[in-house]
């Protein structure tokens, strides 16, 4: 059992045998179907089982088994499966998965916060996905053309802002977390404190779609913060000519799990597409990532 599992119990302690929701998920999870099938078999189980979404640290021991298994099939799919699934997937049933795994990783940090400010937690290395997004924030710093950069910006950085620590011991510079909800602000601050990165990390409660962003030489925005149309517009308009911003985006299979940022005409008359990381195959990474630099006012 995963550490993250002992606030929520085990499966047995959650729910009972017989045609229970533990029945219909060992279905799931030793289910052979093909891709396309095995995803909508998930999505009606979250459908019937609002509570997964709705109250993610309370069903954890149900929903982290789920994802652990979606984001297997994913990453161990073939090429034939990816094809398949353009064709016929569910918009109703991606919906209900992007929700669901939104909702498991708020509740994966907040369990880990909880547990590394309690003390059963001792390091930043305890965190089941350290090793991924330390991938990832590598992956990102590289993309960045511009030299010394001062002061960088991390648009949703949730209750344990992963991403903004990684940012900053990559690039040395002190590095902002922007969230607008306050339980994620606060859980942070606290957890910040802890790690004694407080004079290098700061947490601001803020709303990103009018967060005056000028003081910034590196942005990034998180694949989970939304609206990403407005948050782009108000960086576009606010931020310095110079600034470099990566948008988080998913690709392929991976939009079964996060939400992809959709570059509409609008995203393109305000940016250029400089660079890109894109993630695809069977490596256990999820999220993708563009470069994004401002174009002159139309």
């Amino acid at each position: 059992m995963h550490a993250d599992m002992w606030e929520a119990g085990s499966l047995d302690e959650v729910l009972d045998g017989g045609d229970s929701p533990q029945a219909k998920l060992e279905h799931i999870l030793h289910c052979k179907s093909p891709f396309h099938a095995h995803v909508d078999k998930a999505a009606e189980f979250i459908r019937s089982n609002r509570g997964l979404i709705d109250s993610p640290r309370h069903n954890f021991a149900i929903l982290d088994p789920l994802i652990e298994n979606i984001e297997s099939r994913i990453f161990f799919a073939r090429e034939a499966d990816e094809l398949a699934f353009s064709v016929k997937h569910d918009r109703d049933s991606l919906k209900l998965l992007n929700d669901a795994y939104c909702s498991w990783e708020t509740a994966l940090e907040q369990i880990f916060a909880k547990r590394l400010c309690s003390g059963s937690a001792s390091s930043l290395h305890d965190y089941r996905l350290n090793k991924r997004f330390q991938r990832l924030l590598q992956r990102e710093t590289s993309l960045l053309r511009g030299k010394n950069p001062r002061r960088a910006l991390f648009i949703g950085s949730g209750p344990f802002p992963i991403s903004a620590i990684w940012l900053h011991r990559n690039l040395g510079i002190p590095v902002d977390g922007l969230d607008v909800s306050l339980d994620a602000v606060e859980r942070s601050r606290e957890l910040i404190d802890k790690l004694g990165l407080s004079g290098s990390i700061g947490i601001i409660h803020e709303d990103s779609r009018s967060y005056n962003v000028s003081e910034y030489d590196v942005i990034i925005v998180a694949l989970l913060a939304k609206p990403k149309q407005l948050i782009l517009e108000n960086i576009h308009s606010s931020a310095k000519d110079s600034c470099e911003i990566i948008c988080r985006t998913s690709f392929g299979l991976r939009s079964v799990i996060y939400e992809p940022t959709l570059v509409t005409h609008e995203i393109l008359e305000r940016f250029s597409i400089e660079d890109a990381r894109i993630v695809t195959g069977s490596t256990d990474d999820t999220i993708s990532s563009l470069l994004l630099k401002k174009l002159p006012a139309a």
